[in-house]
């Protein structure tokens, strides 16, 4: 997963003005200005790289990471760089993994805070954006908006008579491929409590020895993505919610398809069961 790879990674806010090799992350709606090379890696435009006002008030400092600082254009006119152009965000998906990647999905879920929040849900106000504490804040009311973050499962729930596991397809949305059943946390929730109930009631399925695998942060949708394996308990039928799933099916260990080094805390989970690991 690309958070694996990444150290001295820092959010502690930097007043410092923007310099030459400081690197920009431009969004607009579900794009990106990027670039991908030959061998697949993602490349970002450098300050420097930029037809853009010295200093402007629309770049707003987000992060460092391994020394390079990051910052966000928060205007909505578009950039205009040489070997830059804004692509798909969920292209992003298939890149390797890199800090660059890391940075770039991060920074989508700050953009993605500054377009949902710009007027107080409370009084209405315009809010103003306080970037030491990192949220908006409303100068009527004093109400303080922080970015969200939705806790999410993702359960490989595991049938070990027939040594396959459990795997859905979405009935809406743009992605359709097969995944892991998956779910959002309700209020009062554990992760565990969510897990359980997830798999039930998306496919009538009792599982057991539920055991935490591992965290992601993505910020693609502003989730907090929790991993769990779980075995089957009792019966394996599946009774399908229609509402949330168009399939729902169990594969065959030799049958997943799965790569190692997956970007994804779902790509990685396939892999570890498809190589033998859980």
């Amino acid at each position: 997963m690309f958070q694996d790879i990444i150290h001295n990674y820092n959010i502690e806010y930097d007043d410092k003005s923007v310099n030459d090799n400081d690197i920009i992350l431009a969004y607009s709606d579900r794009k990106m200005l990027y670039n991908i090379d030959n061998e697949n890696n993602l490349c970002l435009p450098h300050y420097s790289d930029l037809d853009i006002k010295r200093n402007t008030t629309d770049i707003l400092f987000l992060f460092s990471l391994n020394g390079i600082r990051f910052f966000l254009w928060k205007a909505e006119q578009q950039l205009k760089c040489k070997n830059f152009s804004y692509e798909n965000i969920n292209r992003l998906k298939s890149v390797n993994v890199s800090d660059f990647l890391y940075a770039a999905v991060t920074g989508y879920h700050y953009y993605s805070f500054h377009e949902e929040n710009k007027f107080c849900g409370k009084c209405g106000e315009k809010l103003a954006h306080v970037p030491e504490k990192r949220c908006m804040l409303c100068d009527s009311c004093k109400n303080e908006i922080f970015p969200k973050i939705s806790p999410a499962v993702i359960v490989g729930v595991i049938d070990d008579k027939t040594d396959s596991i459990l795997m859905t397809r979405y009935a809406q949305g743009d992605y359709k491929k097969l995944a892991l059943v998956a779910g959002f946390a309700e209020m009062g929730e554990s992760g565990e409590q969510a897990a359980y109930r997830e798999v039930m009631e998306e496919t009538g399925i009792e599982i057991c020895d539920l055991k935490y695998y591992k965290s992601q942060p993505w910020g693609f949708a502003q989730n907090l993505l929790i991993g769990y394996f779980a075995k089957l308990k009792g019966k394996r039928e599946i009774v399908l919610d229609k509402t949330e799933l168009s399939e729902a099916l169990w594969v065959k260990r030799e049958d997943v398809k799965a790569q190692p080094n997956s970007i994804s805390l779902t790509g990685e989970m396939l892999w570890k069961f498809k190589n033998n690991e859980v």
